[in-house]
């Protein structure tokens, strides 16, 4: 059901109308279930709330969705915005500590973003976000799993910081491929204790796959 504008769906966790353009998630709503708008081709505008918490699994999949403001949630579930080609800008917080695989693989409209307390990137989470220029991380990250920026052929610079097995090894394909196809990747900064250092370009650096 509508309320105040004739045009914005209140959405408070059950099946919304296939065809519904503009939603607003009510402030009852801590966590986009998994699948609630998959697949929704007429979705373009979803108004958020500082209380969401978490995106669930495939919640946005496929979804025709332009933008969204996640400053509140900590936790993207695998694929919730797989194949959103038309997402142009996403809002990341300063809570937000996992994105799962394939998250946004597909997003092909990306073109930057800031990462600050992120710890998790998940294997695939960015495949082939063709448009992605620049990323940033703080010196809370962790791991950036297998194949997380594979192909994302517009990264010219990363900022990251240095530890111990931030890249883990891809055992199947013996390899490690979290910047796989990324050839125009030549600055990778570090960050930690307050400042960064820029590195080499990326023919001369060989830790975790940027080579």
């Amino acid at each position: 059901m509508a309320d105040g504008d004739s045009d914005v769906y209140i959405w408070r966790g059950e099946w919304a109308p296939r065809n519904v353009t503009h939603v607003r998630i009510d402030k009852s709503v801590e966590v986009i279930e998994d699948r609630a708008f998959e697949f929704y081709e007429h979705l373009v505008q979803v108004e958020t709330h500082d209380r969401i918490r978490k995106v669930g699994r495939r919640a946005f999949f496929g979804s025709a969705l332009r933008n969204i403001d996640l400053r509140s949630v900590l936790e993207i579930d695998d694929m919730a915005f797989c194949e959103c080609e038309n997402l142009v800008d996403v809002k990341f917080g300063d809570k937000l500590e996992r994105i799962g695989k394939s998250a946004l693989d597909g997003c092909r409209s990306l073109e930057r973003f800031k990462l600050t307390s992120i710890i998790t990137v998940g294997a695939g989470a960015f495949v082939s976000c063709k448009a992605l220029s620049s990323i940033e991380f703080s010196e809370r990250l962790e791991a950036i799993e297998p194949g997380a920026f594979r192909g994302c052929g517009r990264i010219r610079r990363i900022m990251i910081p240095l530890k111990r097995d931030l890249f883990p090894f891809h055992r199947q394909w013996q390899e490690y491929n979290q910047f796989k196809y990324c050839d125009q990747l030549t600055t990778v900064d570090l960050v930690g204790g307050g400042h960064t250092t820029k590195l080499l370009p990326r023919y001369t650096w060989r830790v975790g796959g940027l080579k």
